[in-house]
């Protein structure tokens, strides 16, 4: 059964404009960096794995190859793998970049100063660098509110992954900022995003004893249940009393009747 849909260049930017969609450019990669969407990541054998698995299945999915044609299996692939929304680009990239449109508002004079000190293509604010961490994650860790305020609002996406299979809410714990796990969450952040461990935000959080972010993220609808590749939940993992005796009031269950540090 077909799990996917093809859609115009016009109906794909219009998914854009309407949601955080996961662009993804199945191009080779000679090809994606002579050209590519502003905010496509390069799929390949090597992350498509982690894709699958990792991203939430809620996330709208969209996949472009040259025409228009590999893209619709690749899109099957995702489709049965229980993806909601998953999108093939009609035309491909080909039809695609006679139409891209500039961003409506250039980039602060502030934001292209931190991209450069940080050594981003401001041309591609979801471009990876160290640890494959994009600019959104580098800023959630200097817990810059700013920085990363302008950058969700001039259409980076809370979707990548870095190298352990953390999205940016992590980083934001991280961090400690509230206030950025917050706007994160508006965002449509994946709050129980597994890394490769299996770990999720919350489990750092109460492995580190920031029990204010536990609230917060429990608040958020942060799975307790959740376990790591060890069969760690969450509970099993707080670093102190006070967390151990939060996640126990909101109803957590402990996975092994043990805590220990993640």
């Amino acid at each position: 059964m077909k799990a996917y849909r093809c859609i115009s260049v016009e109906e794909a930017e219009e998914l854009i404009l309407g949601s955080h969609t996961l662009i993804l450019d199945m191009r080779d990669f000679r090809s994606y960096m002579a050209g590519h969407h502003p905010k496509a990541l390069h799929l390949s054998d090597s992350n498509l794995r982690s894709l699958l698995k990792h991203t939430a299945k809620h996330v709208p999915i969209l996949i472009y190859c040259y025409h228009g044609n590999s893209s619709q299996d690749m899109a099957q692939l995702f489709g049965d793998f229980g993806f909601e929304q998953v999108y093939s680009l009609d035309g491909g990239w080909e039809a695609w970049f006679q139409v891209i449109t500039p961003p409506t508002k250039p980039l602060s004079n502030m934001l292209c100063g931190w991209l450069e000190l940080h050594s981003f293509d401001p041309d591609n604010l979801d471009a990876k660098g160290e640890n494959h961490h994009t600019a959104l994650m580098v800023a959630a860790l200097e817990s810059n509110l700013e920085v990363c305020e302008e950058l969700l609002e001039k259409g980076a996406s809370i979707h990548p992954l870095n190298k352990d299979g953390n999205n940016v809410l992590w980083s934001a714990c991280v961090a400690g900022n509230m206030n950025l796990i917050r706007l994160l969450a508006r965002h449509g952040v994946d709050i129980n995003n597994q890394n490769d461990n299996g770990a999720t935000a919350l489990m750092y959080a109460a492995s580190h004893g920031k029990t204010g972010i536990v609230q917060l993220l429990m608040e958020l609808g942060a799975k307790k249940d959740l376990v790591t590749l060890d069969d760690f939940s969450a509970l099993d993992v707080c670093a102190d009393r006070e967390t151990l005796k939060l996640l126990r009031n909101w109803g957590a269950e402990p996975s092994l009747g043990q805590v220990q540090h993640y």
